[in-house]
Parts: C-alpha cells; structure tokens; sequence
C-alpha cells in the first residue's frame, strides 16, 4: 500500500496527540468543515470522531483508551491524518511516501483500530509510523450530484 512516512519518537508522538490542546483543536477543526460536507458518509464519519473527541475531551484521553482502545486508537489515528494535512505543529517528520506491506500488521499507534473509512496508521519500527488516507465517498451523494 502507498503510504506516507514519518520518523517519530512513538512516546511523544503519542503525548502529543493526546494533550488536551491538540484534540480540542482537532475538534475546532472537525466543527468547522461539518457543515460544508455533502457526502453523507463522510459526515458520518466526522460526526463519530467528534463524539469521540468528546469523550476524549470530557474524561481525559487515558480514561477513553482505559474503556474503549480501539476508538481511541482510531482518534489518535484521526488526529495525526488530520494535523500532517494541514501541517500542525507535531513531533513527526516526513521522509516520503513508500509501497508497504501493511496488510499483516496491526492498526494504530496502540495497535488496536479497526475502523473503517477513515486514514489508516500503522507502525513499522519503533522510530516510523506509515499513513494511508482514503474516505469511501457516498454513492447515493454522487448519484444525487
């Protein structure tokens, strides 16, 4: 699979994704492109990470991980989609896209996602994390086009 890939520091990768400031400035981010969204499907998917993000918000980001890993994991994956995007300040540097054989290896920067339609993270060494980006679009939102 097609990937980009990012040298990291897997510990502050993960500090960083989960501070406060950065989910609730990736809920600022998920707020503001909602309502400009015709795919159906998409804002499904926005909808669910912001309820997420919420609980991530109302509890803290240890106490979602602590009841629910794999939602959490698929927010961490949701937010570093969304910030190497639009090119927030974390601690990942690019080192270009490659072919990786993805398919065996766990999702997530906890190895626990397994949501569907969203960016997919993965893990390669200790020091590389490789993303893939790809949203289904909604086919009833192009035949209604």
């Amino acid at each position: 699979m097609r990937c980009a890939c990012y040298r990291v520091d897997v510990p502050t990768l993960l500090a960083a994704l989960s501070a406060d400031e950065m989910i609730e400035r990736y809920a600022r981010n998920l707020a503001d492109e909602l309502p400009s969204l015709a795919d159906r499907s998409l804002a499904q998917l926005l909808r669910r990470f912001a309820r997420i993000a919420g609980q991530a918000m109302a509890g803290g980001f240890d106490a979602l991980a602590a009841s629910d890993r794999a939602n959490a994991d698929a927010l961490l994956t949701d937010i570093f989609a969304v910030a190497t995007w639009h090119r927030w300040e974390i601690p990942a540097e690019s080192t270009g896209e490659q072919d990786l054989p993805v398919d065996e290896l766990p999702r997530g920067l906890l190895g626990a996602d397994v949501s569907t339609g969203g960016a997919s993270l993965w893990l390669i060494d200790d020091q590389t994390v490789a993303l893939a980006r790809a949203r289904a679009v909604d086919r009833a939102a192009v035949d209604e086009g």
